[in-house]
């Protein structure tokens, strides 16, 4: 595949959330199934090896392990000697292949193309070789791994175990087939010097060694027909027959003749190793086990494996009544000087919200009129059936006499939810943000939809008390991501306002606003100066990716109280997210739904396909039908150079679209939509500049360059209600 494959495919994903199974690749030898936790675990595969069908072939047959072969049944086949589990191991794969298939059809074109991968690249060492060469246990393995597809021969008495080995149907039934084809192919290489050469070692142990004398093969034909011609018992018979037979432990069996023992050995007294006891084995699955570790991925890095946390909320959010009352607290032990400030900063914003408050009823305006074009736009006309008066004059030209009905699609529900950035690199842009955003607030609270805003912070110096055990905002374990638990949300405007708090938060945050500016400009003798904040309310760095962990919460809740359709998720931040981390370490592997993402543990825009902040969004976007807006703020165009990249032959153009509208739209990140927009565009409230004329003309030319100042100012509200209308 070109892409890298982490997640299980659509079919098998509904496979794994049907059996309660989780399937991890990381960097291990050989599969594993985790009985307590459902957590079956493959090697990493190189990416030249994993094609669609082998990968989707080797997941659904470890899947079959786990669900079928009884663990502990299993684990005793380690005191079992090394042919007899060879043998048990082919059966077994032949049983679990059949019952997986079976439940699931949409796995049979997986097997069947993934065989013939495998078997072209030579998984099985099958290349150049004469395929009638093999003992039954080697052509049983091909025959069913093919799904039936390689042709073979079998004889009578082959054709016998090839009816048992379909009709097996539990583990015991593979165990007590195991020993007796073991049995079968212990004498069928004893007849031939053929299966000799292929199956007994040489002197030093390696395969090719030569075995009996010439004319075995034609024993071995003679012997076969000696046996079909003694068969009188039909086969249903032989299978129970077969099935009654206790089970081996698949032990060799002491013998006190040590003649009769010698004689039993394969290639006992027979060619150039005859004193050698041939260990018979599946060579063909050997060499498909050597090929599969062989394309394993050994320079992988390893994975950890991390779900979502729970969400305590009453600890992560700070409520929009505490926030007004800690700045009450805080400014009740103002000074003087401190108190003078606070009664200046309070007015201005005041003044703000009034100034602000005409534009906005003209832009809820031009919302409404956009939204109604798109409803209609979307109307259709049906005939009602009833006959129009004012057309019956036309019957004898035209059969359109009817009336007709318009039908308007019924409208959805809307609710917004905002995240500001409250970092301490949002300081030089804080003040026009704010002023934005108190606008979108105000045109929120006008058109009277749901909606909450939220600045996102973690002052970890005034939370570290309130961060561990069940204080703490994220329920965390081993097997979670680790978010920052200072992470808090502070609510600060929503639809259930009156406006007396509406007020009163605007006032703080307008006010905190302006002391952050006044630092930041600090040697511009014309900066308005603030009083102090509540340290507790202090910028800080930026947990946008905890912000959305905590929205899978938020969100539902949001929907379900305030029984919204549609919602809008906007983010305002200058920057990337904080990083995550995980327990164990490796490259972090989230649980999004019902399949794991790899994610790298920071960025926030989702260009990458392993951004974590993008991997959130459209995880939340998926599953809540979420519409998501993200504004990044940035004081000149040279600030973007490191995150947007219109290509060299349209820079200047970009360049001169952001200087000019103020902003720049993008649309190939996670977010439906991500604005660069010039974060110096202070809101505009004035019409006229202070000129004296009686001049008409000149009277109608300042007002409407007034209102077109006005207007583009509101850069955010303006871009926003093209998005939502």
């Amino acid at each position: 595949m070109k892409k890298k494959t982490v997640q299980i495919k659509s079919q098998l994903a509904k496979l794994l959330a049907t059996e309660n199974i989780e399937v991890q690749e990381n960097q291990v030898k050989t599969a594993s199934f985790d009985v307590k936790n459902r957590i079956l675990t493959i090697p990493i595969l190189k990416e030249e090896h994993k094609s669609k069908y082998v990968y989707d072939m080797l997941v659904g047959h470890e899947v079959s392990h786990a669900l079928h072969t009884p663990s502990k049944s299993w684990a005793d086949m380690k005191n079992k000697t090394d042919e007899f589990r060879s043998f048990v191991n082919v059966l077994e794969d032949v049983r679990i292949d059949k019952l997986i298939q079976k439940k699931y059809p949409g796995l049979v074109k997986d097997y069947l193309l993934g065989f013939k991968k495998m078997y072209k690249d030579n998984f099985f060492g099958t290349k150049g070789k004469d395929l009638s060469t093999y003992a039954l246990i080697d052509k049983l393995n091909l025959y069913f791994k093919s799904s039936k597809t390689l042709n073979f021969n079998f004889n009578k008495k082959e054709n016998y175990f090839v009816d048992l080995v379909n009709k097996c149907k539990t583990f015991k039934d593979v165990l007590k087939l195991a020993e007796e084809i073991l049995g079968h192919c212990k004498e069928e290489i004893k007849k031939s010097s053929v299966l000799k050469k292929v199956y007994a070692p040489a002197k030093g142990g390696e395969e090719g060694g030569e075995g009996g004398e010439e004319g075995d093969d034609k024993q071995d034909s003679d012997s076969d027909k000696s046996t079909d011609s003694k068969d009188t018992k039909n086969a249903e018979d032989k299978l129970q027959e077969f099935l009654d037979k206790k089970v081996p432990d698949g032990k060799p069996e002491e013998k006190k003749d040590k003649d009769k023992d010698k004689n039993n050995e394969v290639g006992a007294g027979t060619g150039a190793g005859g004193d050698t006891k041939i260990n018979i084995r599946s060579i063909t699955n050997e060499a498909y086990d050597n090929a599969v570790q062989k394309i394993q991925d050994d320079d992988a890095s390893s994975r950890s494996y991390a779900q979502m946390p729970g969400i305590r909320l009453n600890k992560l959010i700070i409520p929009y009544k505490k926030y007004i009352r800690d700045f009450a607290k805080h400014d009740s032990k103002l000074d003087t000087n401190d108190k003078n400030n606070l009664s200046t900063t309070k007015q201005t914003t005041k003044k703000f919200l009034s100034d602000s408050s005409n534009i906005v009823n003209y832009l809820v305006k031009e919302f409404e009129m956009k939204k109604n074009a798109k409803m209609y736009a979307r109307a259709t006309i049906a005939k009602t059936g009833i006959i129009d008066p004012l057309k019956l004059y036309q019957y004898k030209f035209t059969e359109d006499i009817f009336k007709k009905m318009t039908n308007i699609p019924n409208q959805k529900n809307h609710g917004m939810i905002f995240l500001l950035d409250w970092s301490g690199s949002m300081q030089r842009h804080l003040l026009p943000t704010v002023e934005q955003l108190l606008n979108l607030v105000m045109f929120c609270r006008k058109i009277n939809i749901p909606f909450s805003v939220y600045k996102f912070m973690n002052n970890s110096s005034n939370f570290d008390k309130r961060n561990t055990g069940p204080d703490a905002p994220f329920i965390v374990n081993d097997n979670t991501i680790q978010p920052d638990q200072s992470t808090r949300l502070v609510q600060m405007f929503t639809h259930k306002q009156g406006k007396s708090d509406f007020l009163r938060s605007a006032q703080n945050l307008h006010r905190s606003a302006i002391y952050f500016d006044s630092h930041y400009n600090w040697r511009d003798p014309n900066s308005t100066r603030a009083p102090s904040i509540s340290d507790e309310y202090y910028l800080s760095s930026t947990p946008l990716n905890e912000s959305l962990v905590a929205m899978d919460t938020i969100i539902k809740k949001f929907k379900n109280d305030y029984k919204t359709d549609k919602v809008a998720l906007i983010t305002l931040t200058d920057g990337s997210s904080n990083s995550m981390s995980t327990v164990n370490g490796g490259e972090l592997m989230i649980k999004l739904g019902k399949s794991y993402k790899l994610c790298h543990y920071y960025s926030w825009r989702g260009e990458s396909k392993k951004d974590l902040t993008g991997n959130l969004l459209t995880y939340l976007k998926k599953k809540y039908d979420l519409q998501t807006i993200g504004f990044y703020l940035a004081s000149k165009y040279k600030d973007l150079r490191y995150i947007f990249n219109p290509g060299y032959s349209k820079e200047e153009l970009a360049r001169r679209t952001f200087t000019k509208q103020k902003f720049i739209a993008d649309y190939g990140t996670a977010y439906d939509v991500y604005f660069y927009i010039k974060s110096d565009t202070k809101v505009k409230n004035q019409v006229f500049e202070q000129k004296d004329t009686t001049n008409k003309r000149l009277l109608k030319k300042m007002f409407m360059s007034g209102m077109k100042k006005r207007l583009d100012s509101r850069v955010l509200l303006r871009n926003f209600i093209k998005r939502v209308a």
